[in-house]
């Protein structure tokens, strides 16, 4: 099982852009890696308010375009995309509570740089995540694994939700579950599903 108290084991990057450049972008200490060619996928999808994931080998990706900032979190595999949803979600909603980012872009000699001290935001919300209750653990049962499998939820997926129960795929080792969760976070069903792509 992740322990979400060290979640910064498993993060890679963490990416606030608008469609010419990097605004803002976080990565652990001492990594060195670069994510341009990533972030320029991520860039070519032109829908809003939609989180959109990619699977990268052993990388994940999760983004979202909000206005005119495109928001994305890259992880390890062991990192579910339901977790990375709710990160970019606190983030984004952190990031315009410090910043009026529209006033800021608005202006012709901005730099990247004023929203360097940002940083030590993304600092302290890792740190606190699991404090944080923005996702349920929930366990759901595989019927082709015959096991018990830890199932991330996003609160906000729930609680946002227009009608119950809510459904889930969860992506297993080569197979997917439909997952049915209702309002108190409870299984309601769950069932094998076919997949193409």
């Amino acid at each position: 099982m992740l322990d979400f108290k060290k979640i910064l084991n498993y993060l890679e990057f963490i990416n606030i852009s608008n469609d010419e450049f990097t605004i803002f972008e976080w990565k652990p200490p001492k990594s060195y890696k670069s994510y341009m060619l990533d972030l320029n996928i991520v860039k070519q999808n032109r829908m809003s308010n939609i989180f959109f994931h990619l699977n990268k080998g052993n990388l994940k990706i999760v983004h979202i375009r909000k206005g005119n900032l495109i928001y994305s979190a890259g992880s390890t595999n062991e990192i579910q995309f339901q977790l990375l949803e709710a990160l970019i979600e606190y983030i984004s909603k952190e990031f315009y509570e410090v910043w009026d980012v529209d006033y800021v872009l608005s202006y012709e000699n901005f730099t990247p740089s004023i929203f360097h001290p940002f940083k030590k935001n993304i600092e302290d919300i890792v740190e606190r995540f699991h404090k944080l209750d923005l996702i349920k653990v929930i366990n759901v049962e595989c019927m082709v694994c015959n096991k018990i499998l830890p199932l991330i939820v996003k609160i906000s997926l729930i609680e946002n939700a227009e009608s119950y129960p809510v459904p889930i795929v969860f992506d297993h080792v080569g197979h997917s579950i439909l997952c049915y969760i209702d309002k108190n976070f409870s299984v309601r069903g769950v069932e094998l599903v076919n997949k193409t792509g």
